[in-house]
């Protein structure tokens, strides 16, 4: 693995300064040189503060020492005013430049600052909002600034909010958000800190502001990934079992979705949150059984042109439709045409035609007779069109190819349909442009659909090793 070179932030202001004092630069020229000469050196610069600083310091620096003076239970109107004005100026700089939150967490440690001031102004709830708002945009892909005692707090602060106080709601639950992206432990402490049970209580308690139920939606989202690349093994699984099981998950977001379906943003982001959810067989008939089918249908039915929601709608349906018996009660609930409904309205979309072949490909995956009616609707054309329309993207030509394999392989009537569409040449040509991608898939499809594909022969048992 190649090691990245990094330099201080200390070092870099160094360079700008001495093209200052020595080669009498100006200063945007003696910046633009220093940047220069240090990626000619293969330097990443991607966390440090790429301006000039004013006497020797930068000013999101100086306003996150200026913050010490603050810490204290007894501020005047005139402190309080004063403290707000700097942790407004905070916000705007952490949420212009990921490098200006991590200098100022490194070098002036401003997570430990504005955790305490939070702590010190938890009873001054508008004090606390402005301490968040700033903590919140500086933890922001920085998860690893937020401790164990900070989840704790924060978890106590949600806790017994009530149904007034919708903005520190907000805060707290992005906070959490930002903890649990891409941090294990954070996750871990969460959990042992009763934060799931917390969080739907607290989403139910606002269940009339959308807002917080979908920051609520994502922080149990952050529990489901496994992306924290720092540990072998994550306790994805663990955590999204124990939000269905233990806490009733399902049922509690799907009673959101039922009183939220003619809301298109919300309901988008419940539908993705439930997908995350269908980890267990079992889990997607158990949706079923509650009527989630009918719900999504419905909504996707409702809300055609929403192609947010659709998208999302759409990634539930397949999700759910690892189950086999799902996978025949969505055919026969009319999902199947449903989808190539999406997929012909919404063509030019590349995400959507991604999630669409993908539910296409689960439902016609070891099920000839769904083949048989999802080929009756036409779909070959829109498939290829898909394909055509998207050939620089990845994601849409290797769903298309699963999907073709799939309505093929045992339906060999349907292959036809594909290659009179010339599908089989643009799935050579997808092979060569995303060859590290879909090499595997691409010649699955050009196998079943029965043209010619070359296939290595990698042993061929002839007492030597196999060949690349």
């Amino acid at each position: 693995m190649c090691e990245v070179k990094a330099i201080t932030q200390a070092t870099f202001d160094a360079v700008v300064q001495e093209n200052i004092d020595d080669f009498d630069m100006e200063p945007n020229e003696a910046l633009e040189d220093a940047i220069n000469q240090f990626l000619s050196q293969g330097i990443s610069l991607g966390m440090i503060i790429k301006e000039v600083g004013m006497n020797a310091e930068h000013e999101v620096i100086t306003l996150t020492k200026s913050l010490e003076k603050y810490k204290s239970t007894d501020l005047d109107s005139t402190e309080k005013d004063a403290l707000k004005k700097t942790l407004l100026s905070l916000t705007e700089k952490f949420q212009s430049d990921l490098a200006k939150r991590y200098q100022a967490s490194k070098i002036a440690d401003a997570h430990v600052v504005l955790f305490e001031l939070c702590k010190l102004n938890a009873d001054d709830l508008d004090l606390l909002n402005d301490c968040m708002q700033t903590l919140s945009a500086l933890v922001n892909g920085q998860p690893d600034l937020v401790s164990k005692e900070a989840t704790a707090f924060f978890l106590s602060i949600i806790k017994v909010l009530d149904s007034s106080n919708e903005e520190i709601a907000l805060l707290v639950l992005k906070i959490l958000k930002f903890s649990c992206l891409k941090h294990e432990q954070n996750r871990v402490n969460f959990v042992k800190e009763d934060g799931i049970a917390i969080v739907l209580s607290t989403a139910e308690k606002f269940k009339d502001r959308p807002q917080v139920v979908k920051e609520a939606c994502g922080v149990l989202r952050s529990l489901t990934l496994d992306d924290d690349v720092r540990v072998q093994f994550g306790k994805a699984h663990d955590h999204t079992k124990l939000i269905v099981t233990e806490h009733k998950g399902m049922e509690r977001l799907f009673d959101f979705m039922r009183e939220h379906a003619s809301d298109p943003a919300i309901s988008s982001e419940l539908c993705l949150t439930m997908s995350k959810l269908m980890v267990r067989s079992e889990f997607c008939q158990q949706l079923v059984d509650m009527g989630g089918l009918d719900v999504i249908l419905g909504m996707i039915d409702k809300h055609l042109e929403r192609q947010n929601l659709v998208r999302h709608c759409i990634t539930l349906i397949k999700s759910i439709s690892g189950n086999d018996d799902v996978k025949v009660a969505v055919v026969k609930s009319g999902g199947a045409e449903l989808l190539i409904q999406v997929l012909g309205k919404h063509n030019s979309n590349a995400q959507i035609c991604e999630s669409c072949l993908a539910a296409i490909t689960t439902l016609s995956l070891r099920n000839p007779s769904h083949c048989d009616v999802i080929m009756a609707k036409n779909t070959a054309p829109l498939m290829v069109q898909a394909m055509k329309l998207h050939s620089e993207h990845a994601g849409v030509q290797k769903q298309a190819c699963m999907a073709i394999r799939n309505l093929v392989a045992r339906t060999r009537q349907h292959s036809t349909a594909f290659i009179e569409n010339g599908a089989d040449e643009l799935i050579r040509k997808a092979r060569l442009l995303h060859k590290e991608v879909l090499e595997d898939e691409s010649k699955a499809a050009l196998r079943d659909l029965e043209v010619h594909v070359e296939l290595k022969e990698r042993w061929k048992g002839e007492n030597v090793g196999i060949t690349y």
